[in-house]
């Protein structure tokens, strides 16, 4: 979380008070959530309207959007911490009293619209063109992310050849990247909590020059020392398992920039006929 804070910062002009509101805000997080505009100018020497120009200076509405974001990306880095049965007892504990529906369309609003928002859009624009320029695509996604791997390496080839997709860590899925080089891009989608066959796959990857986009859920994750592009998504919930639909979305929007960028119409026909005798 404080990462996208800090790349945030620095991708703004800041002035001299703005710049004392960020050193404060990197250092206390936990401490925002809580805080009026008026209390966190006051904890930081600073005036209201100072803390209010800061927020928009650094991308957010308001005030009040930056403690969502600031609380939400807590909330969600403490969570994925979590086993598996402590998930279950807290999500139990939190939605214990609602309207599960009302709640639940909430949550998924919030996961698309921060996995927007979490991101330049130009970022997205860099990573539909590493995979359109690219010589071999590899798509990586286990665990809770392997539908959403399997999914998007399957649209992929109906624009592009030399696709392929990786979801498990058997040995055969590991030798699949046995060609990978300086031409080629990794695209990995993952959740936290993360695993060592995860940086195994990474590690292969930056080794033999491929370049690597990351698609997770916690920027703070060790995996991002080998990537050169980090998009980041929600997937809060209300039960034990991260919500997919922060991912899924952001994979689409991909697909639809990469799209624009190649021309795959001869392969799309070749495509139709190809299948023409197996349809209904």
């Amino acid at each position: 979380m404080e990462n996208i804070l800090i790349e945030r910062i620095k991708n703004a002009r800041l002035t001299k008070s703005q710049k004392k509101i960020a050193d404060w805000l990197v250092k206390n997080p936990d401490k925002i959530g809580n805080l009026s505009s008026l209390e966190a100018a006051r904890a930081i020497g600073v005036s209201d309207a100072s803390i209010i120009r800061f927020s928009r200076a650094i991308g957010f509405d308001g005030f009040a959007d930056l403690k969502d974001h600031v609380y939400g990306m807590l909330v969600e880095n403490a969570f994925s911490e979590l086993s598996l049965p402590e998930r279950v007892s807290q999500t139990n504990e939190r939605y214990s009293e609602i309207d599960v529906f009302s709640e639940f369309q909430k949550l998924m609003n919030q996961n698309i619209t921060l996995s927007f928002h979490n991101n330049k859009m130009e970022d997205f624009e860099k990573a539909a063109k590493m995979l359109a320029e690219a010589n071999r695509k590899y798509v990586i996604g286990m665990r809770g992310c392997k539908g959403i791997a399997v999914e998007f390496g399957r649209l992929l080839t109906f624009m592009t050849e030399k696709v392929t997709a990786i979801i498990d860590g058997e040995c055969t899925s590991i030798s699949a990247m046995q060609d990978i080089g300086k031409e080629d891009v990794v695209i990995m989608f993952a959740f936290a909590r993360y695993y060592k066959i995860d940086l195994k796959y990474l590690k292969m990857a930056k080794e033999r020059g491929a370049q690597i986009i990351l698609i997770l859920n916690d920027i703070t994750a060790s995996l991002t020392d080998y990537a050169d592009l980090v998009l980041t998504v929600s997937t809060e919930n209300m039960s034990f398992f991260n919500s997919k639909i922060g991912a899924e979305v952001i994979s689409e929007y991909i697909l639809v920039l990469m799209s624009r960028k190649i021309d795959y119409m001869s392969r799309l026909v070749e495509r139709e006929e190809l299948t023409a005798d197996e349809r209904i």
